[in-house]
Formats: structure tokens, C-alpha cells, sequence
């Protein structure tokens, strides 16, 4: 047994000994593989649907940092349906990758089944009024990405990668692509081994990866304003193009919520 799994091991005993504490599975690098100095080890701790409480915490065991989740199955089954309306699939994928550790009624194994299912569905397209909105807030960001750097600004840098960052999210969305932490957005872009990981497919356009990433090397600013244009361009094309002149959508009013008395 590894040290890091006896680690685990010492974690998981008050849990075990708590009522309605029913399976545990640990995920993360650790498991699928290279982790580094800097890695956590995740373990969820699977507590009956008839507690009405989650816990989540921080613990270090002989050197090790785990990071444990504790919910009833309706709650990660709720996780499991949030990730997915949001183009992510980060609590799914641990369990698919995850090691069961004790799993006294079958739970776990329910979990990985429902969260396979996830897995396999394709996420939702943008519908038209939202792909508008989208493709304008491309452009607003755009727009104040000029304006600073004409004001020669602090933090353009600053305003620059965020706003890459919304580039990928939208386009990711408009191509029905998972969302990844941003800290993983350029490995999984480049490394195989980091999408096997991580079980997710190549992103689908492979000029939108060349000019992303030739955007992230770029520091001068005056190359760096011209790649970013080039970037929205791209993606303004790919999203069925986008002009300020006469844009506008038009949507139905949202109904109140509340009754006036």
C-alpha cells in the first residue's frame, strides 16, 4: 500500500465510525496518475439521503492534504445536474475515475453508472437569443480591451487573460465543449495525456487552439491587442458573424415573480 492511501486510510476511520456514513471513494491525481508536489487527494465521503447535512473540509495526514466532500447521494446527484447545465463536468469525471473505497449498499456503484450517463450526453447548443448576447459580449469585451490599451492602462494584462479566459468559456459553450478551470485550459489543449486524464476529447477547432495559444505567449502589448482581435474574429466567424452596426435582439419580458397586493 502507497503512503498516500495509508494516509487516506487514517482519514476515513472516525468517518467510518459515524451512523450514516454509507461508501467513500478518493479521486484526483493520485489516483489517474503524475500528481505533483502541490496536489491534494480528494476523497468523497457518501452520507445517507436520510441525513440532511453536507460536510466539506481539509485535513492533513501525515504530510498528505485531503480535501473531503461529505453529501447524500441527492446532493451529488444535484452536482452531477448543475455541472452539466453549465458545460462542466468535473464532479461526474471523479466519479467515473474515482476508487471505491467502502461502498456498504451499492451507492457508488449507482453514482458511477448515472455519472457515465452524464459523460455521454452532448451538452446543450445556444439557443438564439443567448448565442446574440454572447457574441456582443465578445465584442464589449473587445471594445474595453482597445480602450485600455489606448489609455495605456496598469492593468490591461490583467484585463487581457481575463478576458481570453471568456473567450474560451463562450466558444467552448457555442461548440458544446466541457469547461475546464483555467489552470488546466493550455495542457489540455497541447497534451494528450492531460485530455486522457481528464476524459475529455480534443477541442474541435484546431486554428481556434493555435491562435488561443499564440495569444497566451504574445507579451508585447501592441501584439498582443492585434492577437486578441484576431481571436474574436475567428470565433465571430465560427459563430455565424457579428456586427455592431444595427445590432439589437428582441425577447419576450420576463413575468414578476411576485404579486402586487
Amino acid at each position: 500500500m502507497k503512503k498516500w492511501e495509508k494516509s487516506v486510510n487514517k482519514f476515513l476511520i472516525d468517518w467510518k465510525n459515524k451512523n450514516g456514513v454509507i461508501g467513500a471513494l478518493v479521486c484526483g491525481s493520485y489516483v489517474t496518475g503524475k500528481p505533483s508536489k502541490n496536489s491534494d487527494i480528494d476523497v468523497h465521503i457518501i452520507l445517507s439521503d436520510k441525513l440532511n447535512w453536507r460536510e466539506r473540509g481539509n485535513k492533513i495526514i501525515d504530510g498528505f492534504l485531503i480535501e473531503y466532500f461529505a453529501n447524500p447521494p441527492k446532493q451529488i446527484k444535484k452536482y452531477f445536474e448543475e455541472d452539466f447545465k453549465g458545460n462542466h463536468c468535473m464532479s461526474y469525471n471523479q466519479f467515473i475515475t474515482g476508487k471505491t473505497l467502502f461502498d456498504y449498499q451499492g451507492i457508488i456503484k449507482d453514482l458511477k453508472i448515472l455519472a457515465w450517463k452524464y459523460k455521454k450526453r452532448k451538452f446543450s447548443k445556444l439557443d438564439k437569443i443567448n448565442l446574440e448576447i454572447q457574441k456582443y459580449k465578445l465584442w464589449d469585451n473587445l471594445d474595453n480591451l482597445r480602450d485600455n490599451y489606448s489609455k495605456d492602462n496598469i492593468d490591461f494584462y490583467y484585463i487581457y487573460y481575463n478576458f481570453l479566459n471568456e473567450i474560451y468559456k463562450t466558444y467552448s459553450k457555442y461548440v458544446q465543449y466541457p469547461i475546464s478551470d483555467s489552470s488546466r485550459v493550455y495542457d489540455l489543449f497541447t497534451k494528450r495525456k492531460t485530455r486522457e486524464k481528464y476524459l475529455q476529447n480534443q477541442f474541435s477547432d484546431k486554428l481556434f487552439i493555435k491562435l488561443f495559444i499564440e495569444a497566451l505567449k504574445i507579451k508585447s502589448k501592441d501584439k498582443m491587442i492585434k492577437s486578441f482581435e484576431e481571436v474574436v474574429k475567428h470565433v465571430f466567424i465560427n459563430m455565424g458573424g457579428f456586427d455592431i452596426d444595427g445590432w439589437k435582439i428582441k425577447s419576450p419580458v420576463e413575468k414578476s415573480t411576485t404579486s402586487n397586493n
